[in-house]
Protein backbone atom coordinates (compact mmCIF):
# COMPACT_ATOMS: atom_id res chain seq x y z
CA UNK A 1 0.00 0.00 0.00
CA UNK A 2 1.42 3.37 -1.06
CA UNK A 3 1.33 6.12 1.56
CA UNK A 4 2.75 9.63 1.63
CA UNK A 5 5.53 8.44 3.94
CA UNK A 6 6.89 5.81 1.57
CA UNK A 7 6.79 7.95 -1.59
CA UNK A 8 10.09 8.39 -3.36
CA UNK A 9 12.00 11.42 -2.01
CA UNK A 10 12.21 12.94 -5.49
CA UNK A 11 8.42 12.81 -5.75
CA UNK A 12 8.02 14.54 -2.38
CA UNK A 13 10.40 17.29 -3.45
CA UNK A 14 8.37 17.89 -6.62
CA UNK A 15 5.15 18.11 -4.59
CA UNK A 16 6.63 20.46 -1.97
CA UNK A 17 7.96 22.77 -4.70
CA UNK A 18 4.38 24.08 -4.99
CA UNK A 19 4.30 25.06 -1.29
CA UNK A 20 5.96 28.13 0.18
CA UNK A 21 6.36 30.20 3.33
CA UNK A 22 4.97 29.01 6.64
CA UNK A 23 3.18 26.12 4.94
CA UNK A 24 6.56 24.52 4.24
CA UNK A 25 7.49 24.77 7.91
CA UNK A 26 4.17 23.18 8.91
CA UNK A 27 4.64 20.31 6.43
CA UNK A 28 8.15 19.65 7.73
CA UNK A 29 6.74 18.75 11.16
CA UNK A 30 4.44 16.00 9.84
CA UNK A 31 7.03 13.22 9.67
CA UNK A 32 10.71 12.52 9.09
CA UNK A 33 10.14 11.69 5.44
CA UNK A 34 8.25 14.94 4.92
CA UNK A 35 11.05 16.84 6.63
CA UNK A 36 13.60 15.26 4.29
CA UNK A 37 11.48 16.23 1.28
CA UNK A 38 10.89 19.80 2.49
CA UNK A 39 14.49 20.73 3.35
CA UNK A 40 15.68 21.38 -0.27
CA UNK A 41 12.76 23.79 -0.83
CA UNK A 42 12.94 25.31 2.64
CA UNK A 43 16.60 26.27 2.32
CA UNK A 44 16.71 27.05 -1.40
CA UNK A 45 16.20 30.77 -0.65
CA UNK A 46 17.45 32.36 2.55
CA UNK A 47 16.22 35.92 3.25
CA UNK A 48 17.04 38.35 6.04
CA UNK A 49 14.69 41.34 6.17
CA UNK A 50 14.07 44.37 8.36
CA UNK A 51 11.62 42.29 10.42
CA UNK A 52 14.37 39.82 11.22
CA UNK A 53 16.92 42.57 11.92
CA UNK A 54 14.68 44.17 14.55
CA UNK A 55 14.34 40.90 16.45
CA UNK A 56 17.94 39.75 16.09
CA UNK A 57 19.48 39.21 19.55
CA UNK A 58 22.42 36.76 19.57
CA UNK A 59 22.75 37.24 23.34
CA UNK A 60 19.26 35.76 23.85
CA UNK A 61 15.70 37.00 24.02
CA UNK A 62 15.34 37.39 20.27
CA UNK A 63 15.82 35.33 17.13
CA UNK A 64 19.03 33.94 15.70
CA UNK A 65 19.94 34.50 12.07
CA UNK A 66 19.44 31.72 9.49
CA UNK A 67 23.14 32.13 8.70
CA UNK A 68 24.07 30.76 12.13
CA UNK A 69 22.02 27.67 11.32
CA UNK A 70 23.85 27.25 8.00
CA UNK A 71 27.22 27.73 9.68
CA UNK A 72 26.43 25.07 12.27
CA UNK A 73 24.86 22.67 9.76
CA UNK A 74 26.86 22.68 6.50
CA UNK A 75 24.74 19.75 5.28
CA UNK A 76 21.83 22.20 4.96
CA UNK A 77 23.97 24.79 3.16
CA UNK A 78 24.30 22.58 0.07
CA UNK A 79 20.62 23.28 -0.70
CA UNK A 80 20.99 27.08 -0.66
CA UNK A 81 20.68 28.63 -4.11
CA UNK A 82 19.72 32.23 -3.29
CA UNK A 83 20.60 34.57 -0.42
CA UNK A 84 18.79 37.92 -0.04
CA UNK A 85 19.99 40.34 2.66
CA UNK A 86 17.64 43.32 2.76
CA UNK A 87 18.71 44.73 6.12
CA UNK A 88 21.49 44.25 8.67
CA UNK A 89 20.95 44.42 12.46
CA UNK A 90 22.58 47.15 14.52
CA UNK A 91 24.06 46.80 17.99
CA UNK A 92 21.43 47.72 20.59
CA UNK A 93 22.14 51.14 22.07
CA UNK A 94 24.48 52.19 19.25
CA UNK A 95 23.95 54.29 16.14
CA UNK A 96 22.07 52.67 13.29
CA UNK A 97 25.26 52.44 11.25
CA UNK A 98 26.99 50.16 13.78
CA UNK A 99 26.32 46.72 12.32
CA UNK A 100 26.36 43.82 14.75
CA UNK A 101 29.74 42.05 14.34
CA UNK A 102 28.29 38.63 15.21
CA UNK A 103 25.83 38.94 12.35
CA UNK A 104 28.66 39.76 9.93
CA UNK A 105 30.71 36.82 11.21
CA UNK A 106 27.79 34.38 10.96
CA UNK A 107 26.91 35.58 7.46
CA UNK A 108 30.49 35.36 6.18
CA UNK A 109 30.88 31.83 7.56
CA UNK A 110 27.54 30.75 6.07
CA UNK A 111 28.48 32.12 2.65
CA UNK A 112 31.69 30.14 2.81
CA UNK A 113 29.83 26.80 3.03
CA UNK A 114 27.10 27.66 0.48
CA UNK A 115 28.97 26.07 -2.42
CA UNK A 116 25.95 25.92 -4.75
CA UNK A 117 24.94 29.59 -4.48
CA UNK A 118 23.54 30.99 -7.74
CA UNK A 119 22.08 34.36 -6.61
CA UNK A 120 23.26 36.86 -4.01
CA UNK A 121 21.48 40.12 -3.09
CA UNK A 122 23.00 42.48 -0.52
CA UNK A 123 21.20 45.78 0.02
CA UNK A 124 22.93 47.18 3.14
CA UNK A 125 26.50 48.44 3.17
CA UNK A 126 28.09 45.27 4.55
CA UNK A 127 29.61 43.75 1.41
CA UNK A 128 33.28 44.43 2.34
CA UNK A 129 32.97 41.97 5.24
CA UNK A 130 31.55 39.29 2.90
CA UNK A 131 33.74 39.63 -0.18
CA UNK A 132 36.20 36.97 0.91
CA UNK A 133 33.40 34.43 1.36
CA UNK A 134 32.02 35.12 -2.14
CA UNK A 135 35.23 33.98 -3.79
CA UNK A 136 35.24 30.63 -5.57
CA UNK A 137 31.48 30.45 -6.12
CA UNK A 138 31.58 28.79 -9.54
CA UNK A 139 27.78 28.71 -9.89
CA UNK A 140 27.10 32.32 -8.90
CA UNK A 141 25.16 33.93 -11.75
CA UNK A 142 23.14 36.83 -10.30
CA UNK A 143 24.72 39.55 -8.14
CA UNK A 144 22.91 42.63 -6.75
CA UNK A 145 24.99 44.72 -4.35
CA UNK A 146 25.47 48.11 -2.73
CA UNK A 147 28.72 48.84 -4.55
CA UNK A 148 30.38 51.53 -2.40
CA UNK A 149 33.79 49.81 -2.41
CA UNK A 150 37.46 50.72 -2.39
CA UNK A 151 39.90 49.88 -5.16
CA UNK A 152 41.18 46.78 -3.35
CA UNK A 153 37.64 45.57 -2.63
CA UNK A 154 36.74 46.18 -6.28
CA UNK A 155 39.63 43.96 -7.36
CA UNK A 156 38.23 41.16 -5.21
CA UNK A 157 34.83 41.68 -6.81
CA UNK A 158 36.34 41.34 -10.29
CA UNK A 159 37.40 37.77 -9.47
CA UNK A 160 33.73 36.75 -9.79
CA UNK A 161 33.61 35.91 -13.50
CA UNK A 162 30.56 33.66 -13.88
CA UNK A 163 27.86 36.34 -13.70
CA UNK A 164 24.81 36.40 -15.91
CA UNK A 165 23.19 39.40 -14.18
CA UNK A 166 24.96 42.28 -12.38
CA UNK A 167 23.25 45.10 -10.46
CA UNK A 168 25.37 47.86 -8.90
CA UNK A 169 23.65 50.30 -6.54
CA UNK A 170 25.46 53.56 -5.77
CA UNK A 171 28.81 52.37 -7.20
CA UNK A 172 31.89 54.41 -6.29
CA UNK A 173 34.38 55.70 -8.83
CA UNK A 174 36.62 52.70 -8.18
CA UNK A 175 33.93 50.25 -9.29
CA UNK A 176 32.82 52.27 -12.31
CA UNK A 177 36.43 52.69 -13.44
CA UNK A 178 36.99 48.93 -13.24
CA UNK A 179 33.94 47.95 -15.30
CA UNK A 180 35.79 47.80 -18.63
CA UNK A 181 38.41 45.47 -17.09
CA UNK A 182 35.75 43.34 -15.43
CA UNK A 183 33.82 43.09 -18.69
CA UNK A 184 36.63 41.15 -20.36
CA UNK A 185 36.05 37.88 -18.44
CA UNK A 186 32.27 38.51 -18.31
CA UNK A 187 31.69 39.03 -22.02
CA UNK A 188 30.68 35.39 -22.60
CA UNK A 189 28.15 35.23 -19.77
CA UNK A 190 26.79 38.67 -18.80
CA UNK A 191 23.35 39.35 -20.26
CA UNK A 192 21.93 41.87 -17.76
CA UNK A 193 23.61 45.04 -16.40
CA UNK A 194 22.02 47.56 -14.02
CA UNK A 195 23.72 50.68 -12.68
CA UNK A 196 21.60 52.62 -10.20
CA UNK A 197 22.44 56.12 -8.96
CA UNK A 198 25.99 56.81 -10.11
CA UNK A 199 27.69 60.18 -10.52
CA UNK A 200 30.54 58.61 -12.50
CA UNK A 201 28.89 56.83 -15.45
CA UNK A 202 29.14 58.90 -18.64
CA UNK A 203 29.09 58.56 -22.40
CA UNK A 204 32.81 57.82 -22.64
CA UNK A 205 32.43 54.85 -20.31
CA UNK A 206 29.42 53.51 -22.23
CA UNK A 207 31.24 53.75 -25.56
CA UNK A 208 34.10 51.72 -24.08
CA UNK A 209 32.02 49.24 -22.06
CA UNK A 210 29.08 48.20 -24.24
CA UNK A 211 31.15 46.86 -27.20
CA UNK A 212 32.76 44.44 -24.72
CA UNK A 213 29.38 42.89 -23.80
CA UNK A 214 27.98 41.33 -27.00
CA UNK A 215 25.57 39.05 -25.11
CA UNK A 216 23.89 41.92 -23.27
CA UNK A 217 20.10 41.71 -23.43
CA UNK A 218 19.16 43.95 -20.48
CA UNK A 219 20.59 47.42 -19.80
CA UNK A 220 19.28 49.67 -17.01
CA UNK A 221 20.97 53.02 -16.29
CA UNK A 222 18.89 54.97 -13.78
CA UNK A 223 19.92 58.10 -11.89
CA UNK A 224 23.22 58.64 -13.74
CA UNK A 225 23.21 62.42 -14.44
CA UNK A 226 26.40 62.41 -16.54
CA UNK A 227 24.78 59.96 -18.95
CA UNK A 228 21.77 61.81 -20.46
CA UNK A 229 19.15 59.79 -22.27
CA UNK A 230 20.33 60.90 -25.72
CA UNK A 231 23.80 59.49 -25.01
CA UNK A 232 22.44 56.29 -23.47
CA UNK A 233 20.05 55.64 -26.36
CA UNK A 234 22.77 56.26 -28.96
CA UNK A 235 25.25 53.94 -27.23
CA UNK A 236 22.66 51.20 -26.73
CA UNK A 237 21.34 51.23 -30.30
CA UNK A 238 24.87 51.29 -31.70
CA UNK A 239 26.57 48.62 -29.59
CA UNK A 240 23.75 46.45 -28.17
CA UNK A 241 21.05 46.29 -30.87
CA UNK A 242 19.69 43.00 -29.49
CA UNK A 243 18.53 44.50 -26.18
CA UNK A 244 15.24 43.14 -24.84
CA UNK A 245 15.14 45.24 -21.64
CA UNK A 246 16.08 48.92 -21.44
CA UNK A 247 15.78 51.62 -18.74
CA UNK A 248 17.11 55.17 -18.53
CA UNK A 249 16.48 58.60 -16.99
CA UNK A 250 15.46 61.82 -18.73
CA UNK A 251 17.11 64.61 -16.72
CA UNK A 252 16.11 68.24 -16.31
CA UNK A 253 19.46 69.56 -17.53
CA UNK A 254 19.33 67.65 -20.81
CA UNK A 255 19.39 70.12 -23.76
CA UNK A 256 16.07 70.22 -25.60
CA UNK A 257 16.51 68.61 -29.01
CA UNK A 258 15.18 70.21 -32.15
CA UNK A 259 12.29 68.72 -34.09
CA UNK A 260 14.77 67.23 -36.58
CA UNK A 261 16.98 65.39 -34.09
CA UNK A 262 14.58 63.92 -31.55
CA UNK A 263 15.95 60.66 -30.09
CA UNK A 264 14.39 57.43 -31.32
CA UNK A 265 14.86 53.97 -29.84
CA UNK A 266 15.67 51.63 -32.73
CA UNK A 267 15.89 48.32 -30.90
CA UNK A 268 13.82 45.78 -32.86
CA UNK A 269 13.84 43.13 -30.10
CA UNK A 270 12.97 45.49 -27.22
CA UNK A 271 10.17 44.13 -25.04
CA UNK A 272 10.62 45.94 -21.72
CA UNK A 273 11.08 49.72 -21.48
CA UNK A 274 11.25 51.80 -18.29
CA UNK A 275 11.73 55.58 -18.27
CA UNK A 276 12.45 57.76 -15.25
CA UNK A 277 11.07 61.17 -16.25
CA UNK A 278 12.58 64.00 -14.16
CA UNK A 279 11.44 67.17 -16.02
CA UNK A 280 7.73 67.74 -16.72
CA UNK A 281 7.81 70.25 -19.56
CA UNK A 282 6.10 70.10 -22.94
CA UNK A 283 9.54 69.59 -24.51
CA UNK A 284 9.88 66.38 -22.48
CA UNK A 285 6.47 65.21 -23.69
CA UNK A 286 7.62 65.77 -27.28
CA UNK A 287 10.86 63.89 -26.59
CA UNK A 288 8.99 60.95 -25.07
CA UNK A 289 6.57 60.80 -27.97
CA UNK A 290 9.47 60.33 -30.38
CA UNK A 291 10.81 57.39 -28.38
CA UNK A 292 7.84 55.13 -29.18
CA UNK A 293 7.83 55.62 -32.94
CA UNK A 294 9.69 52.43 -33.85
CA UNK A 295 8.74 50.22 -30.89
CA UNK A 296 6.53 47.47 -32.27
CA UNK A 297 7.48 44.56 -30.02
CA UNK A 298 7.04 46.21 -26.58
CA UNK A 299 5.29 44.01 -23.99
CA UNK A 300 6.07 46.00 -20.83
CA UNK A 301 6.14 49.78 -20.35
CA UNK A 302 6.97 51.50 -17.05
CA UNK A 303 6.86 55.31 -16.72
CA UNK A 304 7.84 57.09 -13.51
CA UNK A 305 7.37 60.84 -13.17
CA UNK A 306 8.96 63.39 -10.83
CA UNK A 307 5.77 65.42 -10.35
CA UNK A 308 3.03 63.46 -8.56
CA UNK A 309 0.36 66.00 -9.46
CA UNK A 310 1.17 66.03 -13.17
CA UNK A 311 -1.58 64.57 -15.36
CA UNK A 312 0.07 62.30 -17.91
CA UNK A 313 0.35 63.97 -21.31
CA UNK A 314 -2.20 63.20 -24.02
CA UNK A 315 0.60 62.88 -26.59
CA UNK A 316 2.28 60.16 -24.54
CA UNK A 317 -1.01 58.27 -24.12
CA UNK A 318 -1.54 58.40 -27.89
CA UNK A 319 1.81 56.75 -28.56
CA UNK A 320 1.84 54.14 -25.78
CA UNK A 321 0.08 51.76 -28.16
CA UNK A 322 0.83 53.12 -31.64
CA UNK A 323 -1.66 52.35 -34.39
CA UNK A 324 1.16 51.08 -36.63
CA UNK A 325 1.90 47.41 -37.15
CA UNK A 326 2.44 46.20 -33.59
CA UNK A 327 3.86 42.67 -33.52
CA UNK A 328 3.47 42.10 -29.76
CA UNK A 329 0.58 43.60 -27.75
CA UNK A 330 1.36 45.48 -24.53
CA UNK A 331 0.90 43.12 -21.56
CA UNK A 332 2.05 45.21 -18.59
CA UNK A 333 1.72 48.97 -18.09
CA UNK A 334 2.89 50.95 -15.04
CA UNK A 335 2.28 54.69 -14.59
CA UNK A 336 3.97 55.78 -11.37
CA UNK A 337 4.02 59.03 -9.38
CA UNK A 338 1.57 60.89 -11.59
CA UNK A 339 -2.12 61.72 -11.77
CA UNK A 340 -4.09 59.72 -14.34
CA UNK A 341 -7.60 61.13 -14.91
CA UNK A 342 -10.34 58.57 -15.38
CA UNK A 343 -11.02 59.66 -18.95
CA UNK A 344 -7.39 58.87 -19.78
CA UNK A 345 -7.75 55.49 -18.09
CA UNK A 346 -10.61 54.78 -20.46
CA UNK A 347 -8.49 55.94 -23.37
CA UNK A 348 -5.67 53.64 -22.31
CA UNK A 349 -8.09 50.72 -21.98
CA UNK A 350 -9.38 51.23 -25.49
CA UNK A 351 -5.83 51.32 -26.92
CA UNK A 352 -4.24 48.54 -24.83
CA UNK A 353 -6.91 45.85 -24.92
CA UNK A 354 -4.50 42.98 -24.17
CA UNK A 355 -3.18 44.33 -20.86
CA UNK A 356 -2.67 41.62 -18.23
CA UNK A 357 -1.13 43.77 -15.48
CA UNK A 358 -1.84 47.43 -14.72
CA UNK A 359 -0.01 49.51 -12.11
CA UNK A 360 -1.62 52.89 -11.61
CA UNK A 361 -2.73 55.22 -8.78
CA UNK A 362 -6.24 54.07 -7.85
CA UNK A 363 -8.85 56.81 -7.31
CA UNK A 364 -10.43 55.17 -4.24
CA UNK A 365 -13.27 57.72 -4.00
CA UNK A 366 -14.21 57.22 -7.69
CA UNK A 367 -13.66 53.49 -7.81
CA UNK A 368 -16.88 52.73 -9.68
CA UNK A 369 -16.05 55.14 -12.51
CA UNK A 370 -12.51 53.76 -12.60
CA UNK A 371 -13.83 50.20 -12.75
CA UNK A 372 -16.08 51.10 -15.66
CA UNK A 373 -13.06 52.60 -17.44
CA UNK A 374 -11.03 49.36 -17.18
CA UNK A 375 -13.93 46.93 -17.67
CA UNK A 376 -13.02 46.46 -21.34
CA UNK A 377 -9.67 44.89 -20.39
CA UNK A 378 -10.73 41.26 -20.72
CA UNK A 379 -7.21 39.87 -20.08
CA UNK A 380 -6.45 41.97 -16.99
CA UNK A 381 -5.67 39.68 -14.04
CA UNK A 382 -3.56 41.89 -11.71
CA UNK A 383 -4.13 45.51 -10.67
CA UNK A 384 -1.59 47.30 -8.45
CA UNK A 385 -2.22 50.62 -6.71
CA UNK A 386 0.96 52.73 -6.95
CA UNK A 387 -0.59 55.77 -5.27
CA UNK A 388 1.37 57.22 -2.34
CA UNK A 389 -0.44 57.57 0.98
CA UNK A 390 1.76 60.57 1.81
CA UNK A 391 1.22 62.39 -1.48
CA UNK A 392 -1.94 64.17 -0.35
CA UNK A 393 -2.95 66.11 2.75
CA UNK A 394 -4.89 64.16 5.33
CA UNK A 395 -5.49 60.41 5.48
CA UNK A 396 -5.82 58.59 2.19
CA UNK A 397 -8.89 56.45 1.60
CA UNK A 398 -8.27 52.70 1.55
CA UNK A 399 -9.78 50.04 -0.65
CA UNK A 400 -12.68 48.24 1.06
CA UNK A 401 -13.73 44.61 0.61
CA UNK A 402 -16.95 45.65 -1.14
CA UNK A 403 -14.96 47.73 -3.64
CA UNK A 404 -12.65 44.81 -4.36
CA UNK A 405 -15.56 42.45 -4.88
CA UNK A 406 -17.27 44.93 -7.22
CA UNK A 407 -14.11 45.36 -9.29
CA UNK A 408 -13.52 41.62 -9.61
CA UNK A 409 -17.13 40.94 -10.58
CA UNK A 410 -17.05 43.70 -13.20
CA UNK A 411 -13.66 42.86 -14.71
CA UNK A 412 -13.89 39.37 -16.11
CA UNK A 413 -10.44 37.95 -15.25
CA UNK A 414 -9.29 40.31 -12.49
CA UNK A 415 -8.23 38.11 -9.58
CA UNK A 416 -5.44 40.04 -7.77
CA UNK A 417 -5.48 43.62 -6.45
CA UNK A 418 -2.57 45.09 -4.47
CA UNK A 419 -3.26 48.26 -2.47
CA UNK A 420 -2.22 49.82 0.86
CA UNK A 421 0.02 46.95 1.94
CA UNK A 422 -2.60 44.30 1.23
CA UNK A 423 -2.98 41.76 -1.53
CA UNK A 424 -6.59 40.93 -2.35
CA UNK A 425 -7.27 37.69 -4.17
CA UNK A 426 -10.54 36.42 -5.54
CA UNK A 427 -11.95 33.08 -6.59
CA UNK A 428 -15.17 32.33 -8.47
CA UNK A 429 -18.28 31.75 -6.35
CA UNK A 430 -21.48 30.33 -7.83
CA UNK A 431 -23.67 32.38 -5.45
CA UNK A 432 -22.09 35.86 -5.21
CA UNK A 433 -19.86 35.75 -8.29
CA UNK A 434 -16.51 36.04 -6.51
CA UNK A 435 -15.17 35.53 -2.99
CA UNK A 436 -12.34 37.82 -1.91
CA UNK A 437 -9.76 37.58 0.84
CA UNK A 438 -6.64 39.53 1.66
CA UNK A 439 -3.20 39.08 3.19
CA UNK A 440 -0.36 41.40 4.07
CA UNK A 441 1.83 42.43 1.19
CA UNK A 442 5.22 44.08 1.21
CA UNK A 443 7.18 44.74 -1.95
CA UNK A 444 10.72 43.44 -2.24
CA UNK A 445 12.92 46.20 -0.80
CA UNK A 446 15.81 45.45 -3.15
CA UNK A 447 13.70 45.02 -6.29
CA UNK A 448 14.00 48.20 -8.35
CA UNK A 449 10.81 49.70 -9.74
CA UNK A 450 12.19 49.59 -13.30
CA UNK A 451 13.15 45.91 -13.22
CA UNK A 452 11.02 43.40 -15.13
CA UNK A 453 8.80 41.12 -13.08
CA UNK A 454 9.81 37.46 -13.06
CA UNK A 455 6.82 36.43 -15.14
CA UNK A 456 7.74 39.10 -17.68
CA UNK A 457 11.50 38.51 -17.79
CA UNK A 458 12.77 38.56 -21.38
CA UNK A 459 16.41 37.63 -20.89
CA UNK A 460 17.73 34.62 -22.77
Amino acid sequence: MVTADNLNLDVLELIFAFISGNDLVAVSSVSKSFLAGVIPCLYATVSFTAKHAKRYRPEGGGIMSPFLTLRNHPDLAVHVRQIDIHCAPSIAGFAAGQIHPKFLSETADALQVCKNLTSFVCGPRILPALLGSLQGKERLQDLHIYAALTKTQGEMLQKITTLRSLTLDYPTWNIVDSLTRWAQPLQRTLSHLTIFMSQEVNGILLEALLPLLPRLRGLHLIGCPKAPHTVVIKAATTHTPSLKEFSFTIFENTPSPSLFCLPTITLPSLQHLAIDVRPTSDATAMTMSSLFVSLTSLSTLVLKFADRQLPIWNSVIDLIAPPSAVTVPLKRLALMDCAVPIDMVGKLSSKCKDLEMLEIPLPIKDIQAFTAAISSLKELHTLTDVGDAHASHGPRATLARNDVGYMMRTCMNLRTIVSDGRMWTGRPDCFIGVTVKHQRYKANATQHWFSPLKEYSYLS
